[in-house]
């Protein structure tokens, strides 16, 4: 006896998109989240979103197309993703934009990205936004809601997926669609299939938003599908930001006072570039990293909470490094204080003269007004040289996107170890593989590959529901 015709397990972008499709499509939906509320770890997410050739680009004269992105996705991928899949991705992305504007979500203008030929992303106003459209329209629609229900097993029988399990109750469906997001809250699967994040992080490593969003993010699909003979792909890819040790909550930006330093005492990158060339030269760099600053740049932050006043720049609000913040982890030990560079460099274990010359140079480069090493925005840089000087390490550790999770064909369908589709699994957004490659830090398409996914894997589910 069938149930329901489609269980979606997750309330994400994906799970909460392919319940509208699969609603929209004819077909009876529940919605299983394992937490007791709706929206997952995506209504925190900021929510930016790739898309080409939408009605936002056009009003801003930005010539683009679908086209274009596909090309580019391709290439920025290094070609390891089915074309098929990034074709589905990137035709899609500027329908669901056009999609959610349609149904009431405001943008809030486009902009460029870190590898974007144009500008390409748009601002949505944050996840919690895009999960009030999406819960509006799935109830409109009369899809059905059970949350704090964890599902353990997939039901088969002959190989097809027929249904959930959450311990000895059982609802069957003609279909099922995984939509149970990303496991950077999972510390076990990221030792299995992030273990290079596992090396650079050690026990820092935590999801994106700290311990709190780690129930958000346990990576439910991998046991669920491999446990039906679903291939399992995709490791060693992932986003990750810098955060030094006595923070929970990453952010990608750091202030324009501070540098970066390996254990040579060599500068080897851009303070101020993006997430994906900040994960690069991290990720290659001569570990352990510091970042370093002086005592002006300290006492120019200002205390946590405090408004700007007219003209002040941004950069001294960052919230991990305001005085009363640096003060405060200097007593715990979080941040090393130091009365010359010299000594900070012994305490860090970097050699004394390298160190030196590192900051010589940047502390030239500063008043010239040209860093000739990383080329940093020179209205961002000021000279170190106001002791006591402060370090703390910075670690790839705080986890925006893991790759890992069921490989999946363009139609969403989920795929066996002899890559054929395990029938009536379906599965879409950050916890399925084959839609994001090695390039996952840089082209900001989290959100859009769970929107675009989630109402592929809706509409497959439902079209596979009604043909049986």
């Amino acid at each position: 006896m069938t149930d329901i015709d489609v269980i979606v397990l997750g309330s994400g972008f994906t799970g909460l998109r392919a319940a509208v499709a699969a609603s929209a499509a004819g077909a009876s939906v529940l919605v299983v989240e394992a937490l007791p509320e709706l929206g997952g770890r995506s209504q925190f997410s900021w929510a930016r979103l790739m898309g080409a050739g939408t009605r936002f680009q056009k009003a801003q004269g930005i010539d683009d197309t679908p086209e274009a992105l596909f090309a580019q996705y391709m290439r920025l991928h290094e070609y390891q993703i089915d074309a098929a899949n990034a074709r589905e991705l990137t035709f899609g992305m500027g329908r669901e934009i056009e999609w959610l504007a349609d149904n009431g979500l405001e943008f809030k203008g486009v902009l460029p990205g870190e590898t974007n030929e144009v500008d390409r992303i748009h601002r949505s106003g944050g996840g919690h936004k895009i999960i009030e459209v999406l819960l509006r329209l799935a109830r409109a629609q009369g899809v059905e809601f059970a949350v704090n229900q964890r599902v353990d097993r997939l039901i088969t029988d002959d190989g097809r997926v027929i249904g959930v399990a959450v311990g000895d109750d059982e609802l069957h469906a003609k279909a099922v669609v995984l939509a149970t997001g990303g496991f950077g809250g999972n510390k076990d699967l990221i030792r299995q299939w992030l273990p290079s994040i596992a090396e650079l992080a050690g026990d820092w490593v935590l999801p994106v938003g700290g311990e709190e969003l780690a129930k958000y993010a346990q990576g439910d699909a991998i046991g669920l599908s491999s446990a039906v003979g679903a291939q399992i792909a995709g490791a060693d890819l992932w986003e990750v930001t810098l955060r030094p040790g006595y923070v929970q909550v990453s952010r990608p930006e750091l202030p324009g006072h501070v540098i970066l330093v390996d254990s040579t005492g060599r500068r080897f990158v851009d303070e101020l570039a993006g997430v994906a060339a900040m994960q690069g030269a991290v990720s290659h760099a001569k570990a352990p990293v510091h970042l370093i600053f002086d005592d002006a740049a300290k006492r120019d932050y200002r205390p946590s909470g405090e408004i700007l006043a007219p003209g002040e720049k941004k950069r001294y609000l960052h919230p991990d490094y305001v005085e009363d913040v640096v003060d405060a982890e200097v007593e715990k030990g979080g941040i090393i204080k130091a009365d010359t560079l010299d000594e900070l460099a012994a305490l860090i274990g970097i050699n004394p003269a390298s160190l030196r010359s590192t900051v010589d140079q940047y502390n030239a480069d500063a008043r010239l007004g040209h860093d000739s090493v990383q080329l940093k925005d020179p209205a961002q840089m000021s000279p170190i040289e106001v002791g006591p000087f402060y370090a703390t390490e910075m670690r790839l550790a705080s986890i925006g996107f893991t790759g890992a999770g069921p490989r999946v064909n363009s139609s969403a369908a989920v795929l066996d170890v002899h890559n054929l589709p395990i029938p009536g699994l379906f599965a879409g957004g950050e916890c399925a593989s084959g839609i994001a490659g090695p390039g996952s830090a840089a082209d900001a398409t989290p959100t859009a590959t769970c929107l675009v996914f989630g109402r592929i894997a809706g509409e497959s589910a439902a079209a596979f529901a009604a043909a049986h």
